[in-house]
């Protein structure tokens, strides 16, 4: 498939409600809303949000189609809005939430003009989406990903993986981020699926709509796909899953060997950020067995001399784009990779890298789920957020934390010096993912603010 020949497909359709809706209910819905659009200055910028994926789709297609840039928040959230609305006062879909105060250009309550009959919708290949990161720390920055770009996505996916017939998405992240955007919406409008529209919270309602599905895709991340395989209430459902993807952060090693064996399928790891797109792919199925990531086609990955891992792309302006990660790379274009860049820190003229550590703490039979950070101190410290297995609560209740406390620092102590191991451990039931599956340091930090 050519990036410039992407078209809608004529089997594409949609689930709202339990409700199916055509390609031909989805154009008209869309001509509908251009109608609102008469007033706009060509190639206006639009604050767009709407929780529902084929509400959102109408809107994006609509503006897009139209010549107008689209502005995609990470999250609906007021304050996030009204940040996006100062810059650009243009906004479509759900601003429920918004305070009335705000002045802004409210597309939804725009009157629809009649005109005569659009023509045909063409697949959109100028104007951009501009994305906003929601990093761990620091302000949100914009990412500007022209239509040509994430079209160039769209056939790499199609040539990467294998529809071979039709399939309903199901999806546990959300449109408003890259990956989200191209692997439950666009991708499947251009193969001819069939996309959910409910950005589904609870494994127990994706096993609900696997009952009345042949052939389902299942897009999520690692959060959720942990949290799942601890209690998995899709295995008697299983026959009705044949892709499942991940993207977002790394997958535990262990957890895709868990769901691999309970699901009887990998999982599709998908390794990139919203600045680079999809870097690479890779499927685990032993824990033990370390799999190397596979570069999507046209991409080609090196290291610098620091051993950070570089990246030229058919997609990025400029060759050799530093990643924030450290890798080996193999004769034969696979990579394996060995932590982020910005994880690796100084303690007392030791170098420490917190994935690493993380990694190894995990490997514990007492830990469930772990997240380090570092301290604000005069001294370099670190902390560790850990949920604990059932077994290791027992011994929290019954022998108090210092035991905890000693039994993981000497497991640490194994592989790190001691100067390395963490100072300070909190624990908690469940690690505080937001609603799009990211750790916020500044919420980790918060656990130790006040001593214990």
């Amino acid at each position: 498939m050519v990036a410039s020949n992407l078209q809608f497909h004529p089997d594409s359709a949609f689930v709202v409600a339990e409700k199916h809706i055509t390609r031909e209910q989805f154009f008209a819905d869309i001509s509908a809303f251009q109608h609102k659009l008469a007033g706009l200055k060509p190639t206006s910028h639009v604050v767009l949000f709407h929780p529902d994926t084929y509400q959102f789709a109408v809107r994006l297609f609509a503006l897009a189609c139209s010549g107008h840039n689209v502005i995609l928040p990470p999250n609906g959230q007021p304050e996030t809005l009204r940040l996006l609305l100062a810059q650009s006062p243009i906004f479509a879909g759900d601003a429920r939430e918004l305070n009335t105060g705000i002045v802004f250009n409210n597309l939804e309550l725009s009157q629809q003009h009649t005109h005569s009959r659009l023509p045909r919708l063409q697949w959109p290949t100028k104007t951009a989406v501009i994305f906003y990161t929601s990093g761990s720390s620091g302000q949100s920055k914009p990412v500007v990903k022209p239509w040509w770009v994430l079209n160039r996505e769209l056939s790499v996916l199609s040539m990467a993986f294998d529809l071979p017939s039709q399939f309903t998405f199901l999806a546990t992240v959300s449109h408003q981020h890259i990956y989200g955007l191209l692997f439950r919406l666009l991708w499947p409008l251009v193969k001819g699926q069939v996309i959910d529209s409910e950005q589904i919270q609870y494994p127990e309602h994706i096993a609900q709509k696997l009952q009345h599905i042949q052939h389902a895709v299942l897009v999520s991340s690692p959060a959720q796909l942990g949290r799942l395989c601890m209690d998995n209430v899709l295995i008697p459902e299983r026959a009705r899953l044949t892709w499942l993807f991940s993207s977002g952060g790394p997958l535990n090693n262990e957890q895709a060997e868990m769901l691999c064996e309970q699901l009887a399928r990998p999982v599709t790891q998908v390794f990139g950020s919203t600045e680079t797109g999809g870097i690479a792919y890779r499927q685990v199925t032993q824990a033990a067995v370390d799999v190397p990531w596979q570069p999507f086609n046209g991409n080609h990955l090196s290291v610098n001399h620091e051993g950070r891992l570089m990246l030229d792309s058919s997609i990025l302006e400029h060759a050799n784009y530093p990643l924030d990660d450290r890798a080996i790379v193999h004769s034969n274009g696979q990579f394996k990779l060995l932590g982020r860049i910005d994880r690796t820190i100084k303690i007392e003229e030791k170098r420490l890298n917190l994935d690493e550590l993380e990694c190894f703490l995990l490997s514990h039979e007492w830990v469930k789920e772990a997240k380090l950070v570092v301290l604000p101190s005069k001294r370099v410290q670190i902390g560790a957020v850990v949920v604990l297995t059932d077994k290791a609560s027992h011994e929290l209740e019954e022998h108090g934390k210092l035991v905890i406390n000693r039994t993981l620092q000497a497991y640490l102590s194994n592989r790190f010096e001691r100067v390395c191991l963490p100072r300070k451990w909190r624990y908690i039931d469940a690690l505080p993912f937001n609603s799009q599956a990211k750790l916020s340091l500044k919420t980790l930090e918060q656990y130790f603010a006040k001593p214990e």
